[in-house]
């Protein structure tokens, strides 16, 4: 998910595998290639398979957020299926960072979701790594949108399910990071409160 235009009237979010399944759409045309030059028929397979998963990557998710009709247009564009709305910038909330786990490692990942007077709309159907990339990026929406900090908090932004995930695989700046995110609060109160629930999480092994 990136940035692709960026001026006073208009911001524009991309989250795209396109990229992918051309790759893999070249290669078989090229496997196609092969297998016809050598007139194989077992080559066909491969390609068929390459042209298969071509075709459940292809992803396109795109959110524009238009500050002259004051609103934000989602799409979410699959090979077989689409999807999109539109949302008035006065019932956006702020933009929340969802979390989930990627792998049997417990690995976090992220996504961006516009948060609105009633549910969550998500900017993309993908988790992906980096809480970095996205705290960056949600903060450039949230100055474009013109929200103030004491708006940006979610409650569901920095569960403490999250930041017991973190504390587990020891990693407990990026515990503090995450909760300073969704939360106005100083460098010292958020260590604090993840040093509390560091010590819960100790009595209680």
């Amino acid at each position: 998910m990136h940035i692709t235009r960026k001026t006073n009237q208009e911001l524009v979010v991309v989250d795209s595998t396109v990229w992918l399944s051309v790759a893999l759409l070249a290669f078989a045309a090229f496997g196609a290639y092969i297998t016809t030059v050598r007139n194989t028929r077992g080559g066909f397979i491969s390609v068929a398979i390459l042209l298969l998963f071509a075709f459940l990557f292809w992803r396109k998710e795109i959110v524009t957020f238009d500050a002259g009709r004051q609103q934000a247009e989602w799409n979410r564009r699959r090979a077989f299926k689409t999807a999109g709305g539109t949302i008035p910038f006065s019932e956006i909330k702020g933009i929340a960072i969802d979390s989930s786990t990627s792998n049997s490692r417990n690995n976090l990942t992220y996504r961006l979701s516009i948060l609105t007077q009633d549910s969550p709309v998500p900017m993309s159907d993908v988790y992906a790594g980096n809480w970095s990339k996205y705290d960056k990026l949600r903060t450039q929406i949230l100055e474009f949108l013109h929200i103030e900090a004491d708006e940006r908090s979610s409650p569901g932004l920095a569960d403490e399910a999250a930041i017991r995930l973190l504390l587990q695989q020891g990693r407990k700046i990026e515990a503090i990071q995450r909760l300073r995110s969704c939360q106005p609060i100083s460098l010292a109160e958020a260590k604090d409160r993840v040093d509390t629930i560091d010590e819960k999480m100790k009595a209680a092994k």
